[in-house]
């Protein structure tokens, strides 16, 4: 079970590239974390913690803290509500299902006076009559109680019951202080009580050390465990020892190896290298006649001197902050030609590498990558003169269609001399010559023909066989 360190830290403040001293955000949660620590020390400049999800017994080390504007502690072991005057810029403070027991306690707030929102969702102290009552009329500061909007009439409300209610609280609070005191010193004569015992042989330690964890794997799968703080506790250390994890003490917070991690395996029981991508980074193979490039996209804000590449024939291996990207080469490179290059604007990290079968007669990497860069460039150069010759022809092609079209004469799109000689041909028929003879009409007006229609007469409308006359439908025109 983790500490909050330095380490810790820094490894969730990767958003901002590792920097304590101003870091804003930092989100702590279900790290199974004993105890609020360090912060500080490293981050007196944060706005936003987030802490929810351990097993956290009481709020401290947080006096420096002066910026702190949202503290999330939800899901913990804590029962009483201290050490929070110190935090002038405290807004918003979450304490949902965890262990406050008499709501008394809220009156530690009244000093922060920028403190808007306040959740005691799950809190025992939320089954006491009087207790919204309360907390209401305790901190008149707050405009929401547990999710719900704090009105006017409701304060005055409460304020008329709060002298009756705070008594009744007090006293409760005496009760508990002497059921507390009962217990701790029930607690100390066990403790004195197995040290007096004698002490057992250590011999068959390993064998019962097996059948103690599986006797409490089994307990922790089906013996139900009551709802209290030390009971939270107790599971979370057994479970981090069914895990093979070393549960930290007390006593052992100040041990920097209380939790060690463990080596990466990062070849197989034969030899073979094995692929491996912690950091879950983008990269991207790129291959040409003579050399390989590798590009990682990695954070433009990360430092290059936390960048280790290490290049081998068939495989290489980059550490980049800590974590390990392995991968293997599809055809062998020469170790000596190989150039990393790093983007000034988006970060990404190019690892050039020079084929083995092309390194002989190549002089150095970097020419050979200049040569291909500029017949890159050359050929990029080419298809762009091509794809701009092709465009000039179509558009020439569509301007030459366009053309041809604004000098096309729609008035003379009919030939009338062949109309005549059909006129001609066709004047032995009495209804298709006055059909054409009603139509149109053609002209000859300076050299142009100018086509008019006449006006359709009674005659033109031939009626089928079939037709009846019916007088009661009104006429079309």
């Amino acid at each position: 079970m983790p500490k909050i360190d330095e380490q810790l830290l820094r490894r969730r403040a990767e958003h901002n590239d590792g920097e304590l001293s101003s870091l804003k955000e930092v989100t702590l949660h279900q790290f199974d974390i004993e105890k609020i620590e360090n912060l500080d020390l490293y981050c007196r400049n944060l706005e936003i913690l987030y802490l929810q999800g351990n097993q956290i017994s009481k709020i401290e080390n947080l006096h420096k803290l002066k910026r702190l504007s949202y503290l999330q502690l939800a899901l913990n072991n804590i029962k009483v509500i201290e050490n929070l005057e110190s935090c002038e810029s405290l807004s918003k403070l979450d304490l949902t299902v965890n262990f406050v027991e008499n709501p008394i306690c809220v009156e530690s707030l009244k000093g922060n006076i920028h403190l808007a929102e306040l959740f005691l969702v799950g809190n025992p102290c939320t089954q006491i009559d009087g207790y919204r009552e309360f907390v209401v009329t305790a901190l008149p500061q707050l405009k929401y109680l547990d999710g719900t909007e704090i009105e006017k009439s409701e304060r005055i409300r409460a304020s008329q019951e709060f002298p009756a209610i705070r008594e009744r609280l007090l006293k409760l609070q005496k009760e508990q202080q002497q059921r507390d005191q009962q217990t701790q010193a029930g607690q100390t004569s066990a403790e004195n009580t197995a040290e007096a015992a004698p002490a057992s042989a250590p011999s068959g330690q390993a064998i019962k050390e097996t059948d103690d964890l599986d006797a409490k794997r089994h307990e922790f799968q089906t013996v139900p465990v009551p709802h209290t703080p030390e009971a939270r506790l107790s599971a979370a250390r057994d479970l981090a020892l069914m895990k093979g994890e070393k549960v930290v003490n007390a006593a052992d917070l100040g041990d920097p190896m209380a939790r060690k991690k463990a080596e990466p395996v990062l070849f197989a029981s034969d030899g073979r290298v094995l692929q491996k991508n912690e950091g879950k980074y983008s990269f991207k193979w790129t291959s040409s006649a003579k050399t390989i490039t590798l590009s990682v996209d990695i954070s433009k804000f990360l430092d290059t001197s936390l960048i280790d590449v290490d290049v081998h024939p068939t495989w290489l291996r980059i550490i980049i902050k800590g974590k390990i990207l392995q991968l293997l080469i599809e055809e062998e490179v020469h170790v000596d030609g190989v150039v990393c290059e790093r983007s000034r604007l988006t970060g990404q990290l190019a690892i050039t590498m020079l084929k083995a079968a092309k390194a002989e007669g190549e002089a150095d990497v970097i020419e050979v990558r200049r040569q291909e860069r500029l017949e890159s460039e050359t050929a990029a150069l080419a298809a762009a003169a091509k794809a701009a010759e092709a465009d000039r022809k179509q558009a020439a092609i569509a301007k030459t269609r366009n053309r041809r079209l604004e000098c096309l004469d729609y008035r003379n799109i009919v030939d009338h001399s062949k109309l005549s000689a059909s006129h001609a041909a066709d004047k032995g028929k009495p209804e298709l010559s006055r059909s054409l003879a009603h139509q149109r009409v053609a002209l000859q007006t300076s050299g142009h023909t100018k086509i008019t229609d006449t006006r359709m007469i009674q005659g033109d409308i031939e009626p089928d066989d079939d037709f009846v006359d019916d007088p009661s439908v009104p006429p079309l025109c």
